[in-house]
């Protein structure tokens, strides 16, 4: 495992047909994990991120996919703006701090 792979997660969604990837910062992961109750350490941690997004940028992006890294850069500003909210940050931050 990489040092960036402790910063960064990588999700496979796809788009028209195609199959692209999403990297987020993983604090950003963790956040939009925690807005569905779910505490970094589950297993179903990943997939309900990667949902979230394939839902997200489908409905928000429709037909005018962007290419390359793009669409990495919607998908940071649409998870900002759905974690902009500073009760998720203290969540997560107590299930830190409890050794999570």
């Amino acid at each position: 495992m990489s040092d960036a792979s402790h910063f960064q997660d990588r999700y496979h969604i796809r788009f028209q047909g195609r199959r692209t990837t999403v990297t987020l910062d993983k604090i950003l992961s963790e956040l939009i994990a925690m807005s569905f109750g779910l505490t970094p350490d589950r297993t179903d941690y990943h997939s309900t991120v990667q949902q979230w997004l394939q839902a997200t940028l489908t409905d928000k992006l429709g037909a005018s996919v962007p290419g390359g890294s793009s669409i990495s850069q919607y998908a940071r500003k649409y998870a900002i703006e759905a974690v902009a909210r500073p009760d998720l940050m203290e969540q997560l931050w107590d299930w830190r701090l409890q050794g999570g």
